[in-house]
């Protein structure tokens, strides 16, 4: 009777962290992040894109599956405009290029230190280091003021910012 009854004690003990915890992981609200992310547009698509992950998620991993997206992408950037500084034969052109990957090679240093703070939940630690590897990216944009890059890579650095803001919103939830 004493063993049933410490039984109960403790299930009821248990369900009742287990709801107080799931009251701290309530959803993120995307419309809200979507509001105030740099192009609200891509950020909708984006969010629609990434489902079944973002519906329903918790800010942190909202935040681990955006941060995600944005090293996947700046590693994209970076292959592809590596591919094109060994294949360009246009000096000022070649010059850009060469210049662009050693940006996108300190923007994928600063994620990684980003990553850091992402994993301690250090919200303001990962705004400050996604803004240092977002200036990488757009150091190499100003490189293609004066020549015309592949259009491709225009995209790739317009789609890193895009997440990139998307998760400096996201940080300043956590």
């Amino acid at each position: 009777m004493a063993t049933n009854m410490m039984n109960n004690v403790l299930v009821s003990c248990l369900m009742f962290f287990l709801m107080i915890g799931s009251l701290n992981a309530k959803s993120a609200d995307i419309k809200a992040i979507c509001g105030k992310a740099k192009n609200p547009t891509f950020c909708k698509s984006y969010m629609m894109k990434s489902e079944p992950k973002t519906s329903g998620a918790d800010i942190k991993t909202l935040a681990t599956i955006t941060f995600g997206s944005a090293q996947t992408s700046a590693s994209g950037a970076l292959t592809k405009i590596q591919s094109l500084a060994t294949k360009e034969t246009n000096p000022a052109l070649k010059k850009a290029y060469t210049s662009c990957v050693e940006q996108y090679k300190n923007t994928i240093s600063s994620l990684d230190e980003a990553k850091k703070s992402l994993e301690s939940g250090d919200g303001p630690g990962l705004n400050i280091k996604v803004s240092a590897a977002m200036e990488g990216s757009t150091t190499c944009q100003d490189g293609f003021v004066n020549v015309k890059a592949d259009p491709s890579v225009t995209t790739e650095i317009d789609d890193f910012q895009n997440i990139c803001s998307i998760v400096l919103v996201i940080s300043n939830m956590m």
